[in-house]
């Protein structure tokens, strides 16, 4: 009999049960407890941990291994390496052992590194992390790799990926939220955890007509083309039928994602035309963002097979919702306790870290939206349902009203939740939730998590979710610190008898102020209304929130002194490990940039220009063919005045941008260049793209120099 497809779920991961059986027991439970515990792995347990995993990974059919670690260009990093080896008699042995799982070597210069390693100084290491999953991914031919999760340092120790600072804010926010809990008599809670879903949006679109567009295979974005007949206003292919060609796409995608042991939940049609989404079940933020990127990397895979391309790019096209990945955010504890879930943690606890969250978002939301800076993202937010550049936090009227009523009486007054009510009998009347949705909020209360709308398509989650956790993380730093004080100043003696405490009689008080505190020192991050409406542009100014608009000032924000002090002294981010990330990411936004503006420019030059002229020729040769018959048409006379005018526009523009390409070479730093691709690159690459969106809706099929946008949305084989 055939299994089902559900039956495979994590076949290729070695989750903790499978390996649970290739150890012995005391070697397994002393594994569980480092990794419950944050531990440090001695050498000999790694050595049996290898034993196992190398049996596990051949009985599957794997020939290779690979660390595989997160450098700062935005994919992932991988190095193949053969199980065989020759043994000291010369024959050939099948080795797997402590030192090749936990640690390898590579090129740290090859790497990104903000000039943290030259050329004469390359080594890096990649070091297991034994948080996350090993797994086997398998190629089109069966042929099969075991992936080692790893972190990624210089061989001074300087992070240089994107796995380690989220490995120091998580431990960091789970240190300080596990001793707040513990210093109010929840005794039994040894951890706290952040646990992430993440939904991923994309667009398909036919592979054919991908290759046909230069800017797509080099940018990922369309940098022209005027907007299609038919519109996305209709709101057709939001949650529709999913056509039959998408339908196979998905679910050969959901097969291979199952048996990597990522749990795709749910996917639908987006609003945009040839746009989707797929979301996968919570998980431990690390975990979601190796997961996250497996994800992304197989949907390349898999869409390949079915003629199609996926387009991450936040905005691949103009006047078309763009894509992005809602981060949902929540924490929770050992017991089984969400702190963010009013109807599952005590009223004050949840109230506590409720209103820390708010707080910690009101104190560094420059830190927030610079984690989701980036070129593409920079043309996405603000429109097109997309979150507007300036931060704030959507909590819904009920929590509204709870948190001033709290300020005002200090007591939690929960309103009873109301029914739908259909007004007719063939309907159930289920519950309500707490709160509306709000799509054009950056960051949204949605009952028992927090949902941050602003990451972009392509990036990973992993920096976001580093700065979450760290801002979350100081503010019950500042609480513990704040209830120490209280508690030595008090002689409060603790209960520690029971596990699910009342709150101690002697807390109440000071818990009471301390969120009094938070809700009237930062409400003013607070908005539930129409982010988009420019009444609350001036509404933010008013309450000093600054709108970082662009990602130049954003990156410009973490080298600010009291965000490195943030990082630094809560061991997440070191001065040196910032600098690298600032450097970094200017020189990505600059090189993106100047790829786009080159291909632009290549488009133009060898593809537009060439078809407006032949069009342009085509109607002078049809009038001049019918004036030898004595037949003069001044409509097309002036049409070929208009058009010749409007060709020597673009051929200027073109020419300028051509010109202010040639001005990088003589900036000298990288901040220079990347305010120069902001406020000069980007404005020419504008007007070209201007004077084109005017040419081509009146430019015949056989004059077109690409598909356009009605070809590449509409008339397609999605």
């Amino acid at each position: 009999m055939k299994k089902d497809l559900l039956y495979n779920f994590a076949e290729l991961v070695l989750t903790d049960n499978k390996l649970k059986k290739l150890m012995k027991p005391k070697d397994f439970k002393a594994y569980i407890s480092l990794k419950e515990n944050n531990g440090e792995m001695s050498f000999d347990l790694a050595d049996k941990i290898a034993t196992a995993i190398k049996k596990w990974a051949l009985e599957k059919g794997a020939t290779h291994y690979t660390h595989w670690f997160f450098p700062l260009t935005g994919k992932y990093a991988e190095k193949h390496i053969s199980f065989l080896e020759y043994n000291s008699k010369g024959d050939f042995i099948k080795k797997f052992n402590g030192n090749c799982l936990i640690k390898g070597e590579t090129d740290a210069s090859s790497f990104p590194s903000g000039g943290e390693r030259l050329t004469f100084e390359a080594r890096g290491y990649t070091v297991w992390d034994y948080s996350s999953p090993v797994f086997i991914k398998k190629d089109d031919k069966e042929n099969k790799v075991l992936y080692i999760p790893t972190a990624f340092c210089t061989y001074n120790g300087v992070a240089v990926d994107e796995k380690t600072p989220l490995l120091r804010a998580t431990e960091f926010l789970n240190k300080q939220a596990t001793k707040l809990l513990n210093t109010i008599g929840y005794t039994d809670v040894t951890s706290v955890v952040c646990h992430v879903g993440c939904e991923q949006e994309y667009f398909l679109i036919d592979k054919n007509n991908y290759y046909k567009r230069k800017d797509l295979v080099l940018t990922g974005r369309t940098l022209l083309g005027a907007e299609a007949i038919k519109s996305q206003e209709t709101s057709h292919h939001y949650l529709g039928q999913i056509k039959s060609s998408v339908s196979e796409f998905m679910h050969d995608l959901n097969k291979e994602l199952w048996e990597l042991g990522i749990m795709a939940k749910i996917q639908h049609n987006e609003v945009a035309p040839t746009q989707h989404e797929i979301v996968a079940v919570y998980s431990q933020a690390n975990i979601v963002a190796d997961q996250n990127s497996l994800l992304m990397e197989v949907m390349n895979k898999v869409a390949h097979k079915h003629n199609f391309k996926v387009l991450f790019h936040e905005k691949p096209y103009k006047g078309v919702n763009g894509s992005g990945k809602h981060n949902n955010w929540s924490i929770s504890t050992n017991t089984g306790i969400n702190l963010l879930d009013s109807s599952k943690a005590n009223e004050l606890v949840f109230m506590l870290f409720f209103t820390s969250v708010i707080s910690a978002i009101d104190n560094h939301y420059d830190l927030l939206k610079m984690s989701t800076s980036s070129l593409g993202n920079d043309l996405r937010l603000g429109g097109s349902e997309a979150p507007p550049s300036i931060i704030s936090v959507f909590v819904g009227d009920d929590m509204s009203d709870i948190l001033n009523e709290f300020v005002k009486s200090n007591k939690v007054n929960r309103k009873t939740k109301a029914k739908l009510d259909f007004k007719t009998s063939s309907i159930l009347k289920p519950y309500k939730d707490n709160c509306d949705r709000n799509r054009t909020t950056p960051f949204a209360y949605t009952g028992n998590k927090f949902e941050f709308r602003m990451v972009g398509s392509s990036q990973s989650i992993a920096l976001s979710n580093t700065v979450l956790a760290t801002i979350v993380g100081n503010e019950i730093k500042k609480l513990n610190a704040k209830l120490n004080e209280y508690v030595l100043k008090n002689k409060i003696e603790l209960n520690t008898k029971t596990k699910t405490p009342q709150l101690n009689i002697n807390l109440v008080e000071i818990l009471t102020k301390l969120i009094v505190e938070n809700i009237s020192n930062h409400s003013r991050i607070i908005f539930n209304g129409n982010s988009y409406d420019e009444l609350w542009n001036k509404e933010a100014t008013k309450r000093g929130l600054i709108d970082y608009k662009t990602s130049v000032e954003c990156f410009n924000r973490l080298l600010e002194k009291n965000n490195i002090e943030l990082f630094e002294t809560n061991g997440v981010l070191t001065h040196t490990e910032l600098k690298v990330r600032f450097d970094t990411y200017l020189e990505k936004y600059i090189s993106e940039c100047l790829t786009e503006a080159k291909t632009l420019l290549d488009m133009c030059l060898t593809q537009v220009l060439p078809c407006v002229e032949n069009y342009l020729n085509n109607k002078i040769e049809n009038i001049t063919k019918a004036e030898k018959f004595g037949l003069k048409n001044k409509e097309k006379a002036k049409e070929v005045k208009t058009l010749y005018s409007t060709l020597e526009d673009l051929t200027s523009e073109v020419e300028t941008l051509k010109e202010v390409l040639q001005k990088v070479a003589t900036l000298k730093t990288l901040e220079e260049k990347a305010n120069f691709c902001q406020n000069t690159i980007l404005t020419s690459m504008n007007s070209v793209r201007f004077v084109f969106d005017k040419i081509e809706p009146n430019l015949p099929k056989e004059f077109k120099p690409f598909p356009n946008y009605d070809d590449l949305l509409f008339l397609d084989n999605n």
